[in-house]
C-alpha cells in the first residue's frame, strides 16, 4: 500500500494530531488481508516541499513549507516507530528546486510532467536502489492504455442510461439501456484486466500485446426504425438528402449562394459533426463524433477533432487532417497557440508545437464534469468583455 499523507494534514497545524491519525492508519490498514494470506507491505510518502514560483500570482512557499518540513518529519517519527517503510520527498524535492532551472510545479504545490518525472525518480531510487529508465516509455505507453480502459470503466459516460432512470427503458423486443451498457462495462473490465499483464510484462522488459480473445462480444442493439416502405433499407422512409443535392434545398436571401464544402462523401472522417469554427488562417475545422453516443468497447475510438483547409480558395476543402482523437467532443474554441475541447467529463487543452497540424501537448484544464448524457453538456464557448472564457 502506497500512502501519501502529510500536504492536507499539514493546513491543521497540529503535527502531534497528525501522528496519532497515521498511527491508526498503519494499525488498521495491517488487519486487512488483500491477498487472503498476509498483511500487506506499507510505504509511506512525505509530501513533496512548495516551490517559490517567484510570482506574484502564488505564495512564495515558506509558511507552507514550515509546516510541510514538520509534518515530514513527523510521519519518520511514525514510520520508525511502526516498522514500516518511509520515502521521504520533502527535502529531495526542496534540492530539486534548487538546482532545475524549469519549475517543476504549475502552482507551488502541485507537479508538472518535468516535476512527476523527476520526483518519480526519486521514488524509484528509493525504494530499488536505481531508476534504469530504458524501458520507461514502453511501460508508460501500457501505463496509459489501461488507464484508458479503465477511466472508461469507473467514470463511464452516458451514466444515465448506464445507471440511471433511463437505464431501464426497454426498446424493440425488450432490450434495455442497462441491459447494453452495463455488459459493456464488463468488458472493459476484462479489458483492463488484461492490460495490466501487459504492464507487469513491461516491467521485466518484455512486450507483450494484450490479448482480449477472453472479452465477451457486445450486445447488438436492435434498430427502432422500422423498414422503409419499399422495404429497400431501414431508414423507415425518411427521405435522406444527397451532400452534391443539399444546396439546392435552401432558401436564401437575395445575393447569397451557398455550395458544398466538405462531406462525409468526400472524407469517410467527417461524421456527425457538432461544432464548426474557423482558425486564423482561415481553415474550417469541426469536431466530428463517429462513435456517438459514447465509445464501444470492442471498437476503435474514432471520435475526433479535425481541419479541413481550403489552400487554392475553391470553397471546397481539399483534405481533412486530424489534429486529435477526442473522445464525445461537444464544443471547441481557439486559446493560447491550440484548443479547447468540451470532451465530458474532462475540459482538454490541446496544442500542436511543432507545425505538423497534429497535438502534442494534452493537458486536462478541468475534470469531474457531469457525463450523465454524453451530449448533453455544454457545446458554446464566448469571450465576454471582461476577458474570460465562458463555457
Amino acid at each position: 500500500v502506497f500512502a501519501f499523507f502529510g500536504y492536507n494534514e499539514s493546513y491543521g497545524h497540529d503535527p502531534e494530531r497528525f501522528k496519532e491519525e497515521l498511527s491508526a492508519f498503519i494499525d488498521e490498514t495491517r488487519t486487512k488481508r488483500y491477498n487472503g494470506e498476509s498483511e500487506p507491505r506499507i510505504v509511506l510518502f512525505s509530501p513533496v516541499a512548495f516551490e517559490n514560483l517567484h510570482t506574484p500570482n502564488f505564495p512564495d512557499g515558506e509558511e507552507i513549507n514550515r509546516w510541510l518540513s514538520a509534518y515530514t518529519d513527523a510521519m519518520a517519527s511514525v514510520a520508525r516507530r511502526k516498522k514500516v517503510a518511509f520515502v521521504d520527498l520533502y527535502y529531495p524535492s526542496l534540492e530539486l528546486y534548487e538546482k532545475t532551472e524549469e519549475s517543476l510545479t504549475i502552482n507551488g504545490a502541485h507537479l508538472n510532467v518535468a516535476g512527476n518525472q523527476a520526483v518519480a525518480k526519486l521514488i524509484v531510487e528509493e525504494l530499488s536502489g536505481e531508476a534504469d529508465s530504458s524501458n520507461a516509455d514502453a511501460l508508460r505507453a501500457a501505463v496509459l492504455e489501461k488507464n484508458w480502459c479503465w477511466f472508461n470503466r469507473y467514470r463511464a459516460t452516458d451514466g444515465n442510461d448506464v445507471w440511471g432512470t433511463r437505464a431501464p427503458l426497454a426498446f424493440v423486443d425488450g432490450q434495455t439501456n442497462r441491459e447494453v451498457l452495463q455488459h459493456e462495462l464488463v468488458m472493459l473490465d476484462i479489458k483492463t484486466a488484461n492490460r495490466d499483464q501487459v504492464i507487469w510484462a513491461a516491467t521485466k522488459g518484455k512486450a507483450i500485446k494484450p490479448d482480449d480473445s477472453n472479452v465477451p462480444n457486445p450486445i447488438m442493439v436492435v434498430t427502432n426504425l422500422e423498414p422503409s416502405p419499399d422495404k429497400r433499407d431501414d431508414s423507415g422512409g425518411h427521405k435522406f438528402v444527397r451532400p452534391e443535392d443539399g444546396a439546392a434545398t435552401f432558401t436564401l436571401e437575395k445575393g447569397m449562394a451557398a455550395n458544398l464544402f466538405a462531406s462525409e462523401a468526400m472524407f469517410p472522417e467527417f461524421v456527425n459533426p457538432v461544432q464548426l469554427d474557423v482558425d486564423t488562417k482561415g481553415r474550417l475545422w469541426a469536431a466530428v463524433w463517429q462513435t456517438y453516443p459514447k465509445w464501444q468497447p470492442d471498437q476503435p475510438m474514432l471520435d475526433r477533432l479535425v481541419i479541413l483547409p481550403d489552400e487554392n480558395r475553391d470553397g471546397v476543402a481539399d483534405k481533412l487532417i486530424t489534429f486529435a482523437y477526442v473522445h464525445n467532443p461537444t464544443g471547441f474554441t481557439f486559446w493560447n497557440g491550440g484548443v479547447i475541447v468540451a470532451s465530458v467529463p474532462n475540459l482538454w487543452f490541446l496544442k500542436d508545437t511543432d507545425g505538423d497540424d497534429v497535438a502534442d501537448v494534452r493537458e486536462v484544464l478541468l475534470s469531474g464534469l457531469d457525463s450523465a448524457d454524453t451530449h448533453h453538456s455544454a457545446n458554446g464557448f464566448d469571450y465576454g468583455p471582461d476577458g474570460y472564457l465562458y463555457y
